[in-house]
């Protein structure tokens, strides 16, 4: 297994466009299948941000452009939309906006259509959303101009968990509001705020602030990366056939990459998904090859839990204690 301490991998899941060879839902684009540009970055460790701002807790507004989550920020003097992606440890910015930033040489990033290139880096003054500030940080550039145009939105970059490592997430997509609430040491809210007693409730594997649960399906044991980032769910297609069998599948499309070359996807619902014996209802899914998302992440995942995954409750991500709860919306409660 690869050291994450030591190596700084740019991995590019999804460019460019979906050429689809069936429809797949009326309401939605051709970018549903996952994120038209998914970039994922697994920081170096020792990186350390620091939060300026005098709260506790504070209850940040959310937006939604299809499926992906979007927080108003500014970066220096732009300004745009932040796309959360807890399935990315580092930070992304959109390099249309920062052409004239003084820039150093970044690492080889590969997508899972095989394709190479190199991506770039530069320091950022501020970077601030709600209350929230960070300032002189280090940042990847990479043109995200395919996903604005897809989803129509100024696209300022994404981020993911490593800004809030002394903190609790609490994401309610029903409600729109992303909540974080800074921790003491031992993992408590300082600003003692009840916490609801939730219905679900595991321990989950922090991997360079990326963080992965363990789930079941046909009886089978899988580990999934959570991913807010992922607009549908994502399984491997190398999983066994029993496992694959659950799956109803709704059509077949062609994914094409930051080059010319093409994969073959598949779009269903994904059956008999259990999180620490709780059954999950059918969820939107994809079917791909994830083995080089495994290298990129230096462990083996089985699958991705996206949206469609977070839209079943409110999730209560504590980054101190790596335990993950769920209040569930009433429609699905035990």
């Amino acid at each position: 297994m690869r050291s994450l301490l030591r190596q700084l991998f740019y991995f590019i899941f999804l460019t460019a466009s979906l050429l689809l060879s069936h429809g797949l839902c009326a309401n939605e684009s051709p970018a549903y299948l996952v994120n038209a540009l998914k970039i994922k970055t697994l920081a170096i460790a020792y990186e350390r941000y620091e939060v300026q701002g005098n709260f506790n807790s504070i209850v940040i507004p959310i937006k939604r452009a299809g499926k992906l989550i979007l927080i108003d920020a500014y970066a220096d003097s732009v300004s745009g939309s932040l796309i959360l992606d807890t399935g990315s440890a580092g930070i992304v910015l959109n390099q249309i906006y920062f052409r004239n930033e003084r820039k150093s040489s970044g690492q080889q990033s590969g997508g899972i259509t095989g394709k190479l290139r190199n991506t770039k880096k530069t320091k950022i003054k501020k970077l601030s959303f709600d209350e929230i500030v960070f300032e002189n940080i280090m940042v990847d550039l990479v043109d995200l101009g395919h996903l604005e145009k897809v989803r129509e939105v100024k696209i300022l970059g994404f981020f993911g968990l490593c800004l809030f490592r002394d903190f609790e997430l609490v994401l309610d997509l029903k409600n729109n509001v992303l909540e974080l609430h800074r921790l003491n040491d031992e993992g408590w809210r300082l600003s003692q705020q009840p916490v609801p007693v939730p219905d679900l409730e595991l321990e989950v594997y922090n991997y360079s602030d990326v963080f992965f649960v363990e789930g079941r399906i046909a009886n089978r044991r899988l580990i999934f990366c959570l991913d807010t980032g992922a607009e549908s769910n994502v399984l491997d297609s190398y999983l066994s056939d029993k496992i694959l069998k659950t799956v109803k599948i709704l059509s077949r499309s062609s994914l094409r990459g930051v080059g010319k070359q093409e994969k073959e996807v598949f779009y269903g619902l994904m059956n008999e998904f259990i999180l620490n014996d709780k059954a999950y209802p059918p969820m939107q899914t994809i079917i791909t090859n994830l083995s080089q998302m495994s290298d990129s992440y230096g462990m083996e995942i089985h699958g991705m839990l996206g949206c469609n995954f977070f839209e079943q409750g409110v999730y209560y991500l504590n980054m101190k204690t790596d335990v993950l709860g769920v209040v569930f919306h009433e429609q699905i409660k035990p």
